[in-house]
């Protein structure tokens, strides 16, 4: 989900001999296959299943989620900003950090769970969870933890960044909003705690339909 990690993204001819030397790649939405395209790259594009979650609904209807590894690119910060702008919201940041904490430690209305976390505690930050957040920069092709999230029915806010804005629209499984936009972030973070039945309905329907089997079965109908 890494196309071209960021220490040798600009090695474009390395790139080009190593995927050359492959039958078929496989990459998970079409910003990812446009990517390779412009490496002389035909990819097959195959939606990566969401992850299975055990989770069950248990969310007090303000609760934020920032899940996975904590880098630099995730946008820790606009998630923060996000909580102060919404007083009623509390943020549950659950994953091991990867870049210093210092400067967020003392966020109002912040729950740190750090670390790698055993499935159940992150089946329970799952379950708590009223919308997960991912104002990513633009440094990879799709999110494991938005993944996550949808396995377990979570509706999302995403930044339209690589191929997680396509995921979110094509279930319908919450808001896309332009990347670095915190205003836009906030007011669809806004819309989605006080009405959050359609995208969690549609995070329910990419949790049903975007399995293992149907991403084994070709031709899988969605594009994304």
């Amino acid at each position: 989900h890494d196309l071209l990690p960021r220490r040798t993204s600009s090695r474009h001819d390395l790139w080009r001999r190593l995927l050359g030397r492959f039958d078929r790649v496989v990459v998970h939405s079409e910003r990812g296959r446009e990517t390779l395209a412009e490496l002389g790259i035909d990819a097959r594009v195959i939606p990566h299943p969401v992850y299975p979650s055990a989770a069950t609904r248990a969310d007090d209807g303000s609760t934020l989620l920032a899940l996975g590894v904590i880098r630099p690119y995730k946008g820790i910060a606009d998630s923060i900003e996000v909580v102060r702008r919404i007083p009623d919201a509390r943020l549950v940041v659950a994953g091991d950090p990867a870049m210093p904490l210092d400067a967020f430690r003392a966020a109002e209305r912040t729950e740190w769970r750090l670390g790698y976390l055993p499935q159940a505690e992150l089946d329970r930050a799952l379950s708590e969870a009223s919308v997960a957040l991912f104002p990513y920069r633009a440094e990879l092709d799709q999110s494991g933890a938005l993944l996550q999230a949808l396995g377990a029915g979570v509706p999302a806010v995403v930044y339209d960044v690589a191929g997680l804005g396509a995921l979110v629209r094509a279930f319908g499984a919450g808001r896309v909003v332009p990347p670095g936009d915190v205003d836009a972030f906030t007011e669809a973070v806004r819309e989605l705690l006080a009405d959050p039945a359609g995208a969690r309905a549609g995070a329910e329907r990419a949790r049903r339909e975007l399995t293992w089997a149907a991403s084994a079965s070709p031709p899988l109908a969605m594009v994304i």
